[in-house]
């Protein structure tokens, strides 16, 4: 079976004949949020150089410290939210139905520390998760034949229908 090429999901086939999803809607996120966050701080070293009083000197200086604190800024701010997610996720048992990367080795799925039989997997269907009008989550659920949810893998929109083909021709079911 091919590889497919998404927008942010990405597949690999592992030495040992293993393939490994990664879903990356999480991780594109706050990678904008980062993105944001350093423009910021690129602006404000920018605005603290120019409006400091002084020598040019101490105004370059200036304006590199407050770069130099503003990415620091960034930095944190990018791991604290995504710990805090991750700590929310396992607090409140998520982690075992969110996969945001997991591997397949033709008949065991592992997600981290659990680990599903290939053959309860019956259907993969895709998914929405609302929150507010701008804001949706879209997954791909891995369905065991009774209705229950095993899991889910995170995606962007664009790779969603994508996702489901191939999680579906993957797992062998329709």
């Amino acid at each position: 079976m091919a590889l497919p090429e998404f927008d942010s999901a990405t597949v690999e086939v592992k030495p040992n004949g293993a393939i490994r999803v990664r879903g990356n809607a999480q991780s594109q996120s706050f990678n904008e949020l980062f993105y944001v966050l350093i423009g910021a701080a690129a602006l404000g070293s920018i605005f603290v150089g120019i409006l400091s009083g002084g020598s040019m000197i101490s105004k370059i200086g200036l304006g590199i410290g407050a770069l130099a604190f503003f990415l620091a800024f960034a930095l944190f701010s990018r791991l604290f939210v995504s710990g805090l997610i991750r700590l929310m996720r396992s607090v409140t048992g998520y982690h075992r139905l969110w996969w945001d990367d997991f591997t397949y080795d033709g008949r065991t799925l592992k997600s981290k520390k659990y680990k599903i039989d290939g053959f309860d997997i019956s259907y993969v269907e895709s998914g929405i998760q609302k929150f507010t009008d701008s804001d949706s989550w879209h997954y791909v659920s891995i369905m065991k034949s009774n209705g229950v949810e095993i899991g889910r893998v995170m995606v962007v929109m664009k790779d969603k229908k994508k996702m489901v083909r191939y999680l579906s021709d993957l797992f062998g079911v329709s």
